[in-house]
């Protein structure tokens, strides 16, 4: 974790990296670091303060990478709607090298929905959230119906992916390769064992969010004793 002056530490082509304060805010994540800036803004409305989180790629990426995740977040944007926040793909370059970096509105986490160890605290919470329990519902829907249909399965496996944020709203929040392809487990002769875990464990955690759906929909049924 960093400081409020800290700055990023790469020359980005298209942003002045040295005048912008920024806070390393995640190292966790398999493709990315990420960065959180609060801006203060003067306008005629008067002081507003923008707050927001760049994404930079770990590896260099080239334009139709670039543009091959930008396609996959706007599928997951078109049907999972403000589950999934709004952000911009930028292609430029890092350190003299063709990638990627992503901005986004910051939504901070309150905890990972997708971790079984917050079950004790989940069912009760969505219990009494509504819209959180709406927005679950939602994306385990979509989710179903990708694999299903077309053996898409919506990266659960990386950390902190599905959240719900400090508004109670559910967020997924991972940027870059969100699905795993079930065909491409068998693209050489032998099966691709680390991509085959990842679909693994995020076909089980998908499981166990419709579990905590199912639960917290249960009424409570008071008994006289």
């Amino acid at each position: 974790m960093g400081k409020e002056s800290d700055r990023i530490p790469e020359h980005i082509g298209c942003l002045n990296t040295p005048k912008i304060p920024a806070t390393l805010v995640s190292t966790t994540g398999s493709h990315c670091e990420v960065w959180q800036c609060i801006r203060t803004l003067i306008t005629e409305q008067g002081t507003e303060y923008l707050d927001f989180v760049i994404k930079r790629h770990l590896t260099t990426c080239d334009f139709r990478e670039v543009r091959a995740f930008k396609r996959e977040y706007d599928k997951l944007k078109q049907r999972l709607g403000d589950i999934v926040p709004e952000a911009l793909f930028v292609n430029t370059l890092i350190e003299g090298e063709p990638n990627v970096l992503v901005m986004a509105m910051t939504h901070t986490p309150w905890f990972n929905i997708a971790n079984p160890t917050n079950e004790t605290e989940v069912i009760p919470l969505f219990r009494r959230l509504e819209r959180a329990q709406a927005q679950l519902r939602h994306f385990i829907e979509v989710a179903y119906e990708w694999y299903n249909s077309e053996g898409r399965v919506i990266d659960l496996y990386g950390l902190d992916n599905l959240i719900l944020d400090k508004n109670h709203q559910v967020r997924y929040i991972d940027s870059f390769d969100v699905f795993f392809y079930e065909d491409m487990l068998y693209i050489v002769n032998e099966i691709d064992m680390g991509l085959k875990d990842k679909i693994d464990i995020s076909l089980m955690r998908l499981e166990y969010l419709d579990y905590i759906l199912k639960a917290s929909e249960k009424k409570l049924i008071a008994i006289d004793v």
